[in-house]
């Protein structure tokens, strides 16, 4: 049977929802200042991303950064009247050509990067490599045992038909196929921020 449309983006907020909701780690995150969006890459290129998270604000939060002398801002995003704190991007067809299981991994590395104190920042995890820390096998031990978690329950639910489709299952069950998608926001310099 194939369905009019889906909103990938819309859907992987919801499940994303979920796994905040059911994840003690993530319960002070807030999804309606966070938006999920797709970006692009080949299926066939080289490198392993699948997902990234985009952070909206400095070091603790911080709106400006003092970097060479010279004062750095991220330009707000607002959505549903709502300033947004984080942007998840999920590349297309690479996150979607992985398995369900590899996609709730997914889904929980880049929500683990996420500061506990949800200020705009990320998790620092060390102080010169602040993503990851010494190294991401020991990143990645700190969600699995929530991934593993989540993707028991999750397998009992409707989420897990479309966890499980790839892009091609996709375009085979589905009319349209929509999702949102938003240039990554970068710093700007102060000055030339409050001159727009």
């Amino acid at each position: 049977m194939i369905h009019s449309s889906i909103n990938l983006t819309d859907t992987l907020s919801l499940i994303t929802h979920e796994m905040i909701t059911r994840t003690p780690d993530f319960r002070g995150y807030d999804i309606n200042r966070m938006l999920v969006c797709c970006a692009s890459n080949r299926a066939g290129s080289r490198g392993g991303i699948y997902g990234k998270l985009v952070p909206l604000k400095f070091e603790d939060g911080s709106d400006v950064i003092n970097f060479h002398g010279r004062l750095y801002t991220i330009p707000k995003v607002i959505h549903n009247n709502i300033e947004i704190k984080y942007l998840i991007y999920y590349y297309h067809p690479k996150f979607f050509d992985i398995s369900a299981r590899e996609k709730v991994n997914v889904m929980f590395h880049e929500l683990y990067h996420i500061n506990p104190g949800f200020n705009g920042d990320i998790r620092r995890m060390g102080k010169f490599k602040k993503a990851h820390g010494h190294s991401k096998k020991s990143f990645e031990e700190k969600y699995l045992d929530y991934a593993e978690e989540f993707y028991s329950y999750v397998k009992g639910t409707p989420y897990h038909a479309f966890l499980e489709m790839n892009s091609r299952d996709l375009q085979n069950n589905f009319k349209k196929i929509k999702c949102r998608r938003m240039k990554t926001i970068k710093p700007v310099l102060v000055e030339a921020a409050q001159k727009r």
